[in-house]
Formats: C-alpha cells, sequence, structure tokens
C-alpha cells in the first residue's frame, strides 16, 4: 500500500519570505524599500537572505508602523488565507497596532 502524495505547494513561511513579499507587492528595490521604511538596504539583504541579524524586532516595528503591516505576521508567520487584524487578545482593537488617521 503506498501513502497518497500531497501535490498541493506553498511557499516557505519565513522572515525572508515575508520580507520579500511585502517589498514585492509594493514593487519596490531593496535600497527603495530601506530608504521607505528607514533601514539601510544592506540590512534588508541580509534578512532577505535569511539572516536575521541585530535589532530584528526594531526592524520590524519601523516596518510595520510605516507600512501597516501586521507587526506580529511579519515577525512569526502564519497562515497565507489569513488577513491582517487589529484585534486584540482579548478579541477588542488593539491600540498598540493601530495606525493613525491621516490628515
Amino acid at each position: 500500500m503506498t501513502a497518497a502524495t500531497n501535490h498541493s505547494w506553498r511557499p516557505s513561511d519565513s522572515l525572508a519570505n515575508r520580507f520579500r513579499l511585502v517589498r514585492a507587492d509594493l514593487g519596490l528595490t531593496q535600497k527603495e524599500f530601506g530608504d521607505l521604511v528607514d533601514i539601510p538596504a544592506h540590512q534588508i539583504q541580509t534578512i532577505e537572505d535569511g539572516k536575521a541579524g541585530r535589532h530584528l524586532d526594531v526592524k520590524v516595528k519601523k516596518i510595520a508602523l510605516a507600512l501597516g503591516v501586521d507587526r506580529d505576521w511579519l515577525m512569526w508567520g502564519g497562515s497565507l488565507g489569513e488577513g491582517p487584524t487589529n484585534r486584540g487578545p482579548d478579541g477588542g482593537e488593539s491600540g498598540a497596532d493601530q495606525r493613525p488617521p491621516h490628515g
């Protein structure tokens, strides 16, 4: 008896891939992305190469605040089908991750 083979494929849920995904979605080079989020391009490249580097939590927070990307998703990943949420652990609005209104 042979085991059924699952032929579905999904990209690796890694920090490097999540960075690439966000950058590609914006259509930016590493330099343009770094300039936008105030992180040197060589540090973006290091993360995208799979090397976390120093102060990763600070870099992820900068990106989340600058672009409105869900900080927890960017740092830890999750299901590809899930959308970002502003809900805190108790189900209420999370003030820490909300962006201020523009205007």
